[in-house]
């Protein structure tokens, strides 16, 4: 079992996804929300690249059964209900709601993933879930980190180290050459990761605009162990 790393959704490709397991990551905040709002009794999650077509798959459901939610450059759509904070998604918000989500990068990462085998949602809340069932499945996988503006961030780049650093000590996966440098690097902040984020500049971002308390939440590790799968378009728990 080979676990590949893909840096950003600007890098996906095709052939580094088609056939696998693939488990995209969005930290900060895409990836944390979906986990959260299914934590919270979510319906499902529906995810979109474009902002029109989220309002079109919206005006198919009747009053009160969906929410849209989502982000351009970290501030709420314009005519959307929710932004892409994790606190917006508590359980007297979401509960049995379809949620219609479309973000900068995040939805764009599951999208650009469509050709995989498989589909999981993955974040520092359910990292060693995510980690585990990988592994039980026994087939090369590829993480795909979002990333921001087209770039590689860190936060991302540690979520993903650390889920191949799980998947090489429990299960014996092969790391590819970036995969084994995300573990390293995970290694290096594995006991505080916020300290990691002077030197990322979408936290420093979301910082600046008063999402400390987004950040410090989206850094938690383990506190769930749900896993997330986009299937038929939609995203729902799958264990």
């Amino acid at each position: 079992m080979r676990i590949d790393i893909v840096a950003s959704a600007a890098e996906l490709k095709q052939e580094r996804v088609k056939g696998k397991n693939v488990a995209v990551i969005d930290v900060l905040r895409a990836t944390t929300v979906i986990t959260t709002a299914l934590m919270n009794g979510a319906k499902e999650i529906i995810p979109t690249e474009e902002v029109s077509t989220a309002f079109e798959i919206y005006s198919k459901y009747h009053s009160g059964e969906a929410l849209l939610g989502g982000e351009r450059n970290a501030v709420r759509i314009e005519g959307f209900h929710l932004a892409n904070s994790p606190f917006e998604y508590m359980e007297d918000v979401v509960h049995h709601k379809t949620i219609i989500l479309t973000t900068t990068n995040g939805t764009r990462a599951l999208m650009g993933s469509l050709t995989a085998n498989n589909i999981i949602v993955a974040s520092f809340l359910n990292a060693t879930a995510i980690a585990t069932w990988l592994g039980e499945q026994d087939i090369d996988s590829t993480i795909v980190c979002a990333g921001s503006a087209e770039i590689y961030t860190l936060e991302d780049a540690l979520c993903a180290g650390m889920i191949a650093k799980i998947m090489e000590e429990r299960f014996g996966a092969t790391l590819s050459d970036f995969a084994f440098t995300l573990k390293f690097l995970y290694e290096g902040y594995e006991g505080n990761i916020m300290s990691a984020l002077t030197h990322c500049q979408h936290a420093q971002l979301l910082l600046s605009k008063g999402f400390r308390s987004d950040v410090e939440y989206c850094l938690q590790k383990d506190i769930t162990d749900i896993i997330p799968r986009l299937n038929e378009g939609a995203i729902t728990i799958e264990r």
